[in-house]
């Protein structure tokens, strides 16, 4: 969706990144690349400059990324999908800490929603939507921390809370791009007694450009998540009630049960063997994890790695295109089973990790007959952060967290100085499909390719592109032989064009002039139109890991610079 890429752009510049976007770092005894927040990529750097492992520069560098961001695009409140491999053992594991549905919700369709036709225009000021404690979800960021850095960590979660806490505490220097971010969202940011103590002046007005933010209510919520830890106190203890509290006294129907029900889920992660890479994702119950097996399974049912790659072959980027649409159609709800009567092929998420389905698909794709099924929108994930980070005894960890609605959401709650997302907004038919306390599925794919059993790449992406995104920049690498900093040189692109389904086409939205006009007609000769739209792009990043030579590769962001970047040594 559009709300997280006008987000982000709108958010562009925080700070200067590490280093120049569009600028290969290399290193060989560890290394972390973020998407955004001033100084995380340094922060996490340090964690491992003090003795920590990769785990615990990730976890650093997430932590501090919703305090850089005012809790505007990213939140303490928000959740955590990570993917790690530890050295030691050779295993790669999968921790959920997504959002859980609210027990006593049992109407979600009646949730207010957001104006679709301001988000579809990308303009903040006229995004409204009613505020309403309905539109809250169950956070797990702050649990998926603690769970991670309890199991994998080596530094105390004090440690890896201090970059967050200074920052909070001492405050840092808004740019001109938070401050529009505020400005455009001021009648929400002074709604509420919490958030004008936090954006407000004495006077009432909102602080500016060049005059420092701090954030105290933020920074004593974690010192005590930090000294109480944040079961005791998010979960079960002060916060959680006053949480429970806000939420209720604008509708909402969150309860004390909620809190005491949410746990961080250890899955199983999907994983599938490419190009002679295997390559590990999001297990269920994210569908991103499946969609990034099921295209990399299409791709070698196609024999995609013969071809050229999407840079140079519109061929290639429409079958691209063609895999990836697939899987975002059949993740919409009630759309797979209209597919298997239609197909008379079993394409639940276990059957579609499967490289027989794929061959099946691809058949299908081929001869043209995949049916033409409205298909409503797939929820996109947004406003979102990633870090990936790998350490030199060989363990990498790839992760994005995300508030997944507009910035600061609609209500303009904030509790302890952390904001509350509305992501309930526009998500009403998925939470409907659920039963009521579930894990609420999504499209985050962080994922980690091993080769040999040793890590070879680690990356994660963010924005209303992720699926296709991800897609590109794994074929490019792996399929291609290609340095992450020069998959993410490759034409941008993103997600998908809905408006016009109920005719039967979907649109694909690429960046503006990514592509030259020869190309995007050609594409279009082959079937698939397009649209140059900036705000629909996917953001990836990754470490690319010679396991020989123990060289680092990063590949940081060159689209938008928004405080993040690569550090190693």
């Amino acid at each position: 969706m559009k709300i997280l890429a006008t987000a982000l752009l709108a958010c562009a510049a925080l700070s200067a990144a590490t280093a120049r976007a569009d600028v290969e770092v290399t290193a060989t005894r560890g290394m972390v690349v973020t998407t955004s927040g001033a100084g995380s990529a340094q922060a996490g750097l340090e964690a491992l400059r003090n003795g920590g492992n990769a785990m615990d520069a990730a976890l650093t560098a997430a932590l501090l990324q919703p305090c850089v961001a005012a809790g505007s695009y990213v939140s303490y409140a928000g959740i955590l999908h990570l993917v790690y491999f530890e050295a030691k053992t050779g295993q790669v594991f999968n921790l959920n800490a997504g959002f859980n549905t609210v027990l006593g919700e049992t109407d979600p369709m009646s949730i207010p929603g957001i104006d679709t036709a301001a988000m579809a225009a990308g303009d903040l000021k006229s995004f409204n939507s009613k505020p309403s404690g309905r539109t809250a979800l169950v956070p797990g960021f702050l649990a998926g921390v603690e769970e991670a850095q309890r199991r994998f960590g080596k530094r105390r979660f004090a440690d890896i809370a201090a970059p967050a806490i200074r920052c909070a505490e001492q405050g840092f220097t808004l740019s001109p791009e938070i401050v529009g971010m505020m400005k455009a969202r001021e009648a929400m940011l002074l709604r509420r007694p919490e958030t004008r103590a936090i954006f407000a002046k004495a006077d009432g007005t909102l602080y500016g450009v060049g005059e420092v933010l701090r954030q105290p209510q933020l920074a004593a919520t974690l010192h005590a998540v930090v000294e109480k830890g944040v079961v005791p106190y998010i979960y079960r203890g002060d916060w959680g009630r006053e949480l429970v509290g806000a939420v209720q006294r604008e509708g909402g129907k969150m309860t004390a049960a909620d809190l005491e029900a949410y746990r961080p889920l250890w899955v199983e992660p999907v994983h599938t063997t490419f190009n002679g890479y295997t390559v590990y994702a999001n297990g269920p119950p994210s569908n991103g994890g499946v969609d990034l097996v099921q295209s990399l399974n299409l791709a070698t049912a196609a024999g995609l790695t013969r071809q050229q790659p999407y840079k140079d072959s519109p061929l290639t980027f429409f079958w691209q295109l063609q895999f990836v649409k697939t899987g975002e159609m059949l993740n919409a709800p009630g759309v797979a089973p209209q597919f298997e009567k239609a197909l008379g092929l079993d394409l639940s998420p276990q059957a579609r990790l499967r490289q027989d389905t794929a061959d099946k698909l691809w058949q299908i794709l081929q001869a043209g007959r995949m049916p033409s099924v409205p298909t409503p929108r797939v929820p996109a994930s947004a406003h979102s952060d990633a870090v990936v980070a790998a350490d030199a005894q060989g363990n990498v960890v790839a992760l994005v967290h995300t508030i997944n609605t507009v910035l600061w959401g609609s209500t303009g709650i904030f509790v302890g100085g952390i904001s509350i997302p509305d992501s309930a907004a526009f998500q009403q038919p998925v939470i409907a499909a659920l039963k009521p306390g579930s894990r609420l599925p999504e499209p985050t794919s962080p994922g980690i390719a091993l080769r040999n059993g040793k890590p070879a790449l680690g990356f994660s992406c963010i924005g209303v592109g992720v699926p296709m995104r991800t897609f590109g920049a794994v074929m490019d690498t792996l399929g291609f032989g290609m340095t992450p900093q020069q998959a993410i040189a490759s034409p941008a692109h993103g997600g998908f064009d809905y408006s016009k389904v109920a005719s039967g086409e979907i649109g694909a939205f690429v960046g503006k002039g990514e592509f030259s006009d020869d190309y995007l007609r050609r594409l279009h000769e082959l079937g698939q139109t397009t649209r140059e739209d900036d705000l629909q792009r996917g953001f990836w990043i990754g470490i690319g890991i010679n396991a020989e030579s123990g060289l680092l590769r990063a590949g940081a962001l060159r689209e938008m610079q928004v405080g993040g970047g690569a550090a190693g040594y």
